[in-house]
């Protein structure tokens, strides 16, 4: 039967498997960054954006790292029965700054691809959507600690 602990348990899988996955990306950038090229700008005439997209690629890894590491962090807490605490709205704060400063990379290729702009306001809306969650634990780790010195 599924239940909150499997839940997490998933959670802290998928969150392991994106590390891998990140890696093999870092590994794999330069390809994929040719092959893109190769098959939409060069078959349709247009310029070269193999530097600007690896530059873009390799610039967004270190906050998805630290993305990572404060999922990896927030998952913890929650398998350990301790969700609203400081730490979690720690953790909270930085995803959602993170998601901020990938849509800041992006915009620098939204330049050269208009399409990269929605990628762009995918990452501002989740990053909005992360302080709004952080602000909700923030009031329930207030809460918390009130109930906890009430008698």
């Amino acid at each position: 039967m599924w239940n909150n602990d499997r839940s997490a348990l998933l959670s802290l899988i998928i969150v392991r498997i994106c590390y891998v996955l990140l890696a093999v990306c870092c590994i794999i950038a330069p390809w994929l960054a040719r092959y893109y090229d190769e098959i939409v700008n060069e078959a349709n005439g247009m310029p070269s954006v193999f530097v600007p997209l690896l530059v873009t690629l390799y610039c967004a890894v270190p906050a998805a790292v630290v993305a990572l590491v404060c999922l990896d962090k927030l998952l913890g807490n929650v398998r350990r029965g301790e969700p609203f605490t400081e730490s979690s709205v720690k953790f909270l704060r930085i995803i959602s700054w993170c998601c901020y400063v990938e849509a800041v990379v992006f915009v620098y290729f939204s330049f050269i691809k208009h399409f990269s702009f929605l990628v762009v306001i995918g990452f501002a809306f989740v990053g909005l959507i992360l302080r709004v969650v952080k602000n909700v634990f923030q009031q329930a780790v207030i809460i918390r600690e009130e109930n906890d010195y009430t008698i």
